[in-house]
């Protein structure tokens, strides 16, 4: 039995994803501005300006969709969405990356990395390169599912324009001299959270918890 408490929840959770969403990407282009106006987001990266911002908006919304992100994939495994194993791994070290890079402070527009630095920066890399690798291992398992068609483009074009991305701003952080690194980083990181926001509503669109994951529209096309 599907009690309200757990029906209201359903109705809310694509909701809280894309507003978490929408508050990482407004972070990401406006606290710039509020940070120093001198300072351009196409060539800055968004830890530099949460490291001249510790506490600001930037690392708070990155811990919030991290926390977000984590109860997606909870929800999603009760729901019996395919993201067991690999998908499950990837989503939880996005999830853990993104709280530990939100918590652990870099250096401020410096060569010389401390320790936590180098902390957030590994936690970073690992949380970005993650999740476009789980949303094409879940563009594959939900490529059998009768409704899923829609979703499974979404993952597949959005995970591509994210390893578009992660590679342009690797080679502006190497041999490009760090031109445009700001401009990459948000081409990757606009891809993903968007990325999460079309697998949140499909977790949505499975039903409750208390059903069987999307089997209702399996048995009525085999019918």
């Amino acid at each position: 039995m599907i009690t309200p408490g757990r029906r209201t929840s359903s109705r809310l959770l694509a909701p809280t994803v894309w507003t978490a969403v929408a508050l990482a990407v407004g972070a990401a282009l406006w606290a710039p501005s509020d940070t120093d106006p001198e300072l351009s987001p196409f060539l800055l990266t968004v830890s530099d300006f949460a490291a001249l911002d510790r506490g600001g908006p930037i690392e708070t919304t990155m811990a919030l969709l991290g926390v977000v992100s984590l109860v997606l994939l909870k929800v999603a495994r009760g729901r019996r969405v395919p993201v067991r194993g690999l998908p499950s791994a990837l989503l939880t070290i996005w999830g853990l990356g993104l709280v530990v890079a939100a918590s652990v402070p870099t250096d401020p527009l410096t060569t010389q990395l401390s320790g936590s630095a180098y902390v957030h920066r590994y936690a970073s890399i690992a949380a970005f390169a993650a999740l476009p690798a789980a949303g094409l291992l879940l563009a594959r398992r939900l490529a059998a599912e009768p409704h899923a068609g829609r979703t499974v483009r979404w993952l597949r074009v959005l995970s591509s324009v994210a390893l578009t991305g992660a590679a342009l701003m690797a080679h502006s952080a190497g041999p490009g001299g760090r031109e445009l690194i700001g401009l990459f980083e948000r081409l990757l990181l606009g891809s993903e959270v968007t990325m999460l926001g079309v697998f949140g509503r499909y977790v949505q669109d499975c039903g409750p918890i208390a059903a069987q994951p999307c089997a209702a529209e399996r048995t009525r096309v085999s019918i």
